[in-house]
């Protein structure tokens, strides 16, 4: 769907608030979590003056896409078994929107995976205001039922075809923000609808790790298990097994996602919440 249509007042509102290029972006995904889940389709749409660039693929996933997501977006194991892996889409589509204000619907969802994998494959975050969409729409929409995408285009009049398809969700998207800022008359205003800025992922990683363990990176390049002491779930203030995989920053702050040995779950754990960690030793395995 490359017969995307902006209005002279699309462009001229854009270039408005945004001189240095805004990039619209959606993905499809096979679940809500992007601790646990994995990205199946990105697309993304680049408005520079004048100028439109589209970025829409499919990705493959390591795992089957489950049933009920594939009820939502119509993606298939079969659609992707030929994609390109996340390795190789999301350096492309980076290279594609970094350094342009990025504006997504329900940002938090989708930038979660991005910076998710961004850490998982050793990206550097780089500078790129991030805006959303639906927050906007919430304070200078009225009259629509509801914020959801779908509600929204409906509300203004915009064709929405293949809802929960990556590209046509970003031309909605877009449009749903161009309609928006016809209200805005400052960027006072605007920043209303500002949500974060990619490179904040990295000092949040970085300054939320407490010393006390700091220590645990040390663990994570080879996953070696620990034990860990945490405020809060069901063992809370006792020492429990995991296996740790990253400190991941995520918008609610940062994290360590790790696999649980005890109730053989993959789980994040906030950094703020681990009281200490120790290595596992033979006389306490078998510890509560």
């Amino acid at each position: 769907m490359h017969n995307i249509n902006l209005s002279h007042e699309d462009f001229k509102l854009i270039n408005k608030f945004f001189p240095e290029g805004l990039v619209a972006f959606d993905l499809e995904t096979s679940g809500l979590s992007p601790l646990v889940d994995e990205i199946i389709e990105v697309a993304a749409i680049k408005v520079i003056d004048d100028k439109v660039e589209f970025f829409s693929h499919l990705v493959k996933p390591t795992k089957s896409i489950p049933q009920y997501t594939i009820d939502i977006h119509g993606i298939t194991d079969e659609m992707v078994k030929d994609a390109a892996p996340i390795e190789e889409i999301l350096p492309a589509f980076l290279e594609f929107s970094k350094g342009h204000t990025w504006v997504a619907h329900n940002s938090k969802f989708d930038v979660g995976f991005i910076v998710f994998n961004m850490h998982r494959l050793g990206i550097e975050f780089f500078d790129s205001k991030v805006f959303c969409s639906c927050k906007l729409s919430r304070r200078y929409v009225t009259g629509s039922e509801n914020h959801k995408l779908g509600t929204l285009a409906k509300h203004f009049g915009i064709a929405l075809e293949n809802h929960h398809r990556a590209l046509d969700d970003t031309f909605a998207c877009l449009k749903v923000f161009t309609n928006t800022l016809k209200v805005i008359k400052s960027n006072r205003a605007l920043a209303e609808g500002r949500v974060f800025n990619v490179k904040e992922f990295k000092k949040a990683l970085e300054s939320e790790i407490p010393e006390k363990i700091s220590d645990i990176k040390k663990y994570l390049e080879k996953q070696t298990p620990i034990e860990i002491k945490y405020k809060g779930g069901s063992m809370s203030g006792k020492f429990r097994p995991i296996r740790p995989i990253s400190f991941l920053p995520l918008p609610q702050g940062s994290v360590l996602y790790a696999h649980c040995l005890k109730s053989d779950m993959y789980k994040s754990f906030s950094l703020k919440k681990i009281v200490e960690f120790r290595e596992i030793k033979e006389e306490n395995q078998d510890d509560d």
